[in-house]
């Protein structure tokens, strides 16, 4: 495993010290998460995966409310988890200055939205800063029911001595920051789904964490109130300079918020870089999917890209030849003749027909059996047979005017000009 501040990527390196760095490694029955990653001040890094990759995991991990089974957590050098070698230490959550934002709002019930907000304040003026809490006042408990490991912070918790009147301005400032000026005294229950979110997000930035975990936090807003809470996240963020990592499904949500994205795969980061980067070129079938794109994963074979199932796709010429460059590696040595690679185009770049094509310039044709048909975001998608399947997005009118159905046989051609390729 690599130690805490050293990067796994170039992407992530940097000449000053992360401001967060983390290394983790646990095991849950068939499951074992092994996972390193920084994060620079002001930044916000996205973490993408399908279910079960270890997102949520490493978000639990960091807020402090599961403890790893080897490995640490640093925040501007201040250890807030280590664990191996017979070292135990875990601060509390509420001292780690890490907020945790999720797709439920968790308000209070029982208080205002001006209440939940103040109470944010007080929480994070009492959260003393961690080089200054003693880890000998961290104690680490095993929960009877499920064997996890948990942290308790042993003495008070001291409240900043502040005015009533200074906390309750400071609490409606915040709700104002947030569009939510004149509704303090509004329950949860008399707020909308948004506008709870909104108070949920100026209680986690009143606190003032030094590091904002979001987990999913727009999975719960309808498609009409997500992009304004999307912004409205970018801006605060920005405007208090809070460092984020973001667990997210959407692509809107990586490209909006996040500098940098890490893909988990089965608990271990697989690509990272800059958001355009790693969605330009998915490295894998999920990354793929989120950024709308078809993914061919085999091996390049003479400037091309040969699939698991056989088909040979041609690409765009600057990737043919960049597939066949000697290695950066090994310079002078000339790159294997099927080393891994991977094609990537656009579900729109696929020509659908019900004869095989003539005449025509593409290079890439093959048939196949449409094994799905389903609504796309330009028209509708048609899922074929294949290792892997290919997506192809044609119009409504086309489908009805080629009898398109499922199980039909169709011939698909995409010209080699609309495909890209990298090694893996």
């Amino acid at each position: 495993m690599t130690a805490p501040g050293v990067s796994s990527t170039p992407a992530a390196a940097t000449d000053a010290a992360p401001l967060l760095s983390a290394q983790l490694a646990l095991a849950r029955g068939a499951f074992t998460l092994d996972v390193t990653l920084h994060l620079a001040a002001g930044e916000v890094l996205a973490l993408l995966g399908a279910n079960g990759s270890g997102k949520s995991t490493v978000l639990e991990l960091l807020a402090g409310l599961l403890a790893p089974d080897d490995g640490a957590v640093l925040l501007k050098g201040a250890v807030l988890t280590r664990a191996g070698d017979g070292v135990a230490v875990l601060v509390a959550p509420e001292r780690r200055g890490i907020g945790l934002l999720g797709q439920d709002a968790l308000l209070f019930p029982h208080l205002s939205a001006r209440a939940n907000v103040e109470f944010a304040i007080r929480v994070g003026g009492a959260s003393a800063m961690p080089e200054s809490n003693p880890h000998r006042d961290v104690a680490i408990g095993t929960a009877p029911e499920t064997g996890e490991r948990y942290g308790r912070y042993r003495s008070a918790h001291p409240f900043r001595a502040r005015s009533r009147a200074a906390i309750r301005a400071e609490a409606d400032a915040w709700l104002a920051r947030v569009g939510l000026a004149g509704r303090g005294d509004a329950l949860p229950a008399e707020l909308s789904g948004g506008q709870q979110q909104r108070v949920a997000l100026a209680r986690a930035l009143a606190a003032r964490p030094r590091v904002l975990l979001l987990d999913e936090p727009l999975a719960a807003l309808d498609a009409e109130t997500a992009p304004a809470m999307r912004q409205l996240i970018r801006e605060q963020l920005a405007a208090t300079a809070t460092s984020a990592i973001l667990v997210t499904h959407d692509v809107v949500d990586a490209v909006v918020l996040a500098d940098r994205v890490a893909v988990l795969q089965e608990g271990r980061i697989i690509d990272e870089g800059t958001t355009a980067a790693v969605l330009e070129a998915p490295r894998n079938p999920f990354v793929a999917a989120l950024a709308g794109v078809n993914l061919v994963v085999g091996t390049a074979v003479d400037g091309a890209i040969l699939a698991p199932d056989g088909r040979l796709f041609r690409v765009r010429p600057a990737d043919a030849a960049a597939l066949t460059e000697p290695s950066v590696a090994a310079p002078g040595v000339a790159a294997p003749t099927s080393a891994p690679a991977a094609a990537v185009f656009r579900p729109s770049a696929v020509v659908v027909q019900t004869e095989r094509p003539q005449h025509a310039s593409p290079r890439n044709v093959w048939q196949a059996t449409i094994t799905g048909i389903e609504p796309g975001s330009g028209g509708v998608r048609l899922r074929t047979s294949g290792n892997p399947q290919v997506v192809a997005e044609v119009t409504a009118a086309s489908v009805a005017e080629l009898g398109l159905r499922v199980g039909g046989q169709v011939w698909l051609s995409v010209k080699a000009t609309e495909v890209s390729a990298h090694r893996r």
